[in-house]
């Protein structure tokens, strides 16, 4: 929770909740491992200039209002690892020119995600804006995962466009940042029942993982420098309507999410020899919003849980059939609690000494892919700060021991996928091979995918 001054209405810092602590944790063992850290971005394209004076008149008041977007990590044994606010202090804006071709900006967005930056040392958000041709440009937010989650970002976004527009209605903090509202959630449930959960979460993650995992990386020898890249590819609006329809057809359900890991886990499988496949497991990560941020819903804390779904060499033939197993899989769990126990395991892991094994271990050895679908970010909008938006998406980390990260949102009924990856483990032909696999088997009827 948050500590106060003498008097109380001064804030000077915020401590991490037990998810904010396990994102930390990620974030120092990536580093450890060559990698830049655990960040991530957003990137909204406009068609025409942003208002630079309103965005940054913006930011100033954002930084004002929730002061922990321009604060230090700090770790002490007394309190705990806590955000140190910096009163008066602002998020800086860079501004950059960038050419017309859209690979320049995902070039830059790469080695914004290849660069260490610590939380110690640097703010937890940042903010670039690049300048193309014809007025084009593109805003990118980028955001230490200790801190904050994705679903976040966009209403960072929204709050951001709302202070161009009308200023702030309150000099304070969000109503909920003085709350460790993760603690408040894990303390609905009976102890027992937390308990049981996180046992079942792990015994049912040890069968996923059984005989090792299966992944695109080539794991090299030598060290690596961390460095990423990022390819991208949308599906148009006919072609996500029809995917829609169909997983509706399929699984009864409209998500998107089981359809796009399935056809992940294929394009992975088609991509590794086949004895390279043979008792081993495909296994992904699903985030699990824990409904905590109420209607404002601009909260500085993780607030989400994550879910293991898995599948064996033998169940990837038939991709209707896998995306079935998947959903029936991922809803049993959910019915299991598994977002509650891996909640509370994170919590418990926080306390004991060997934690951080095991979530290296995990980071390591533990997933095919990370993974993540976000469902429609159309609630930005039609404009940001007076440019009207073309399209908003995600990039993420990748990490060598895995060496790849597919995040997908839709936008304006149009999906966009975006794989990030280390390139010295995952090769760029590979990475974009594995794209047009994934959209490929999206397409295909279930007659080609069989």
């Amino acid at each position: 929770m948050l500590q106060g001054h003498a008097d109380a209405r001064v804030i000077r810092q915020q401590r991490l909740n037990a998810a904010d602590r396990a994102m930390l944790t990620v974030d120092r063992i990536l580093r450890e491992m060559g990698s830049a850290g655990f960040e991530t971005q957003t990137l909204v394209w406009t068609s025409a200039p942003i208002d630079v004076v309103a965005l940054r008149t913006a930011i100033a008041r954002l930084s004002a209002r929730h002061p922990v977007i321009t604060a230090r990590l700090v770790d002490c044994a007394e309190r705990g690892p806590h955000w140190q606010f910096r009163p008066g202090a602002a998020c800086p804006l860079e501004e950059v020119a960038s050419s017309a071709d859209p690979t320049a900006v995902l070039d830059y967005a790469g080695r914004l995600l290849s660069a260490p930056s610590y939380p110690a040392e640097a703010d937890p958000v940042r903010f670039h804006l690049l300048h193309r041709p014809n007025g084009r440009e593109v805003l990118i937010l980028q955001y230490n995962h200790a801190l904050i989650d994705n679903n976040a970002a966009l209403f960072v976004l929204q709050e951001i466009d709302r202070l161009s527009r009308f200023g702030a209605d309150k000099p304070e903090e969000g109503q909920n940042e003085g709350r460790d509202l993760v603690r408040e959630y894990l303390r609905r449930f009976p102890r027992d029942r937390r308990r049981r959960a996180a046992s079942r979460n792990l015994r049912q993650w040890g069968r996923s993982v059984r005989g090792g995992v299966v992944t695109l990386s080539k794991r090299p020898t030598r060290a690596v420098t961390g460095g990423v890249r990022i390819a991208t590819r949308a599906l148009d609006e006919n072609a996500t309507r029809a995917l829609e329809a169909r997983v509706i057809q399929t699984t009864g359900f409209p998500s998107l999410s089981m359809a796009l890991a399935g056809s992940a886990f294929r394009a992975i499988g088609r991509l590794t020899p086949q004895r390279g496949i043979e008792g081993r497991g495909f296994v992904a990560g699903i985030g699990v919003d824990l409904g905590l941020r109420g209607r404002g819903g601009l909260i500085f804390q993780n607030l989400v849980s994550l879910v293991p779904i898995s599948a064996r060499a033998e169940e990837l033939h038939d991709r209707d059939a896998l995306v079935r197993m998947l959903s029936r899989q991922l809803r049993e769990r959910l019915a299991g609690d598994a977002d509650l126990g891996m909640l509370q395991l994170v919590a418990l892991l926080g306390h004991r000494p060997d934690g951080r094994w095991v979530i290296e271990h995990a980071l390591r050895h533990s997933f095919s892919l990370w993974y993540a679908y976000f469902g429609s970010l159309d609630a930005i909008g039609d404009s940001f700060c007076g440019a009207p938006i073309e399209q908003i998406y995600y990039a993420g980390p990748a990490w060598p021991a895995v060496g790849l990260t597919l995040l997908v949102n839709q936008h304006r009924n149009r999906l966009f996928l975006q794989a990030t990856y280390t390139f010295e483990s995952v090769p760029e032909t590979l990475a974009h091979c594995f794209l047009d696999l994934v959209i490929a088997d999206l397409a295909a009827t279930p007659d080609r995918s069989r």
